[in-house]
């Protein structure tokens, strides 16, 4: 079964990271799905493009999500991507308008992140 966790102020929060690893652990493909550019010399602040996805990757590598595995939207929605795969179980996002839209537009379930841990409760509901 594939999954999928948006990067920034979702799978970057730790408590996401350990529960993307009990998925891995118990056999689940995780992805992650990304609105960032893939380029990052297209980013106008130049720490962006100093940083080059590091911290993304860092997370990656502790992890072991390959590199295939990782999808950017170049600022782009994220539901035509769901659009196009929809074999995904679910998408945890941070941003209720991209969760909307996976949830309207596709029949992936998009999940919301919230500050506490509902997201995780919805999430083992369905797993």
């Amino acid at each position: 079964m594939k999954v999928s966790f948006d990067f920034d102020s979702t799978l970057s929060r730790k408590a996401v990271q350990e529960f993307a690893k009990e998925l891995i652990q118990k056999g689940y493909e995780v992805h992650i799905v990304t609105s960032r550019f893939e380029d990052s010399m297209r980013y106008a602040d130049p720490r962006f493009q100093i940083l080059r996805h590091k911290d993304l990757f860092r997370v990656c590598y502790y992890l072991n999500i390959p590199r295939e595995h990782i999808h950017f939207t170049n600022m782009d929605d994220k539901y035509p991507f769901f659009l196009n795969n929809p074999d995904f179980l679910f998408h945890l996002d941070d941003d209720i308008e991209e969760i909307e839209m996976i949830n309207t537009q596709t029949s992936v379930k998009g999940v919301l992140c919230d500050k506490g841990q509902e997201w995780r409760k919805e999430l083992n509901k369905g797993l």
